[in-house]
C-alpha cells in the first residue's frame, strides 16, 4: 500500500490537496496582482484531475487506494473552494449547500458500499460534467470577472441540475447494489 502512494496517478491526486494551501491562502488574503497565479494554480489542480486516471490507467497503476485518494481529491477541493467563495460573498449558499450535501451523500454511500459489499462506487458522467461546472463555477468567482456573472448563475443552475441528476443515479446504483448477493468488484 506504502508504494502505491508514490504511483504517479496517486501523487496527482495529494498534489492538488496540497495545492490547496497556496491557492486557499491567495484567494482569502484577495490580492488584484495574484489573479495570473490563482489562474496556475487552477488550472494545475483540473490538470492533475484528468491525468491522474488516465495515467493510473496507462501506466497499469489502477489501485484501491488511488479508486479513494482521487475523488477525495476532488471532494476536499471543491468543498474547500465552495466554502472560500461562499465566505468572501462570491457565490449563494443555496448552490453550497447542494455542492456540500451532494459530497457528503457520495461519500455516505461509498463508504457504506465499501463496508458492505467491497465495492468501490465510480463516479457517473454527469457526476464529471457537474464538478467541471462548478471549476468554471469557481475560476468566474475567484477571478472575479463582474461581465461573467449572469453566466455564472446559469451555471450554477445547470450544475446543480446535474447535481441532482448524478445524485440519483449515485442513489439508484446504491440501492441496486445493496440488494445484490456479496461481490467484489468496481461499480460503474
Amino acid at each position: 500500500m506504502l508504494k502505491e502512494l508514490f504511483y504517479i496517478s496517486n501523487f496527482l491526486s495529494i498534489f492538488r490537496i496540497i495545492l490547496l494551501f497556496p491557492l486557499s491562502y491567495l484567494l482569502i488574503t484577495d490580492n488584484e496582482g495574484s489573479k495570473g497565479l490563482i489562474i496556475v494554480i487552477l488550472l494545475s489542480m483540473y490538470a492533475t484531475d484528468l491525468l491522474d486516471g488516465f495515467l493510473a490507467r496507462k501506466l497499469n497503476q489502477v489501485t484501491e487506494l488511488g479508486k479513494i485518494i482521487d475523488p477525495l481529491a476532488d471532494k476536499i477541493s471543491v468543498v474547500t473552494l465552495v466554502l472560500i467563495l461562499l465566505i468572501l460573498n462570491k457565490i449563494p449558499l443555496w448552490f453550497v449547500l447542494i455542492v456540500v450535501l451532494r459530497d457528503i451523500l457520495i461519500l455516505l454511500f461509498g463508504l457504506i458500499l465499501k463496508g458492505r459489499k467491497k465495492i468501490t462506487l465510480m463516479s457517473n458522467y454527469p457526476g464529471k460534467i457537474a464538478v467541471f461546472s462548478i471549476g468554471v463555477v469557481i475560476l468566474i468567482s475567484t477571478l472575479n470577472l463582474s461581465a461573467l456573472f449572469s453566466i455564472q448563475y446559469y451555471l450554477m443552475l445547470v450544475s446543480t441540475a446535474l447535481i441532482l441528476y448524478s445524485s440519483f443515479l449515485y442513489l439508484k446504483r446504491f440501492n441496486q447494489t445493496i440488494g445484490e448477493k456479496n461481490g467484489t468488484r468496481d461499480l460503474h
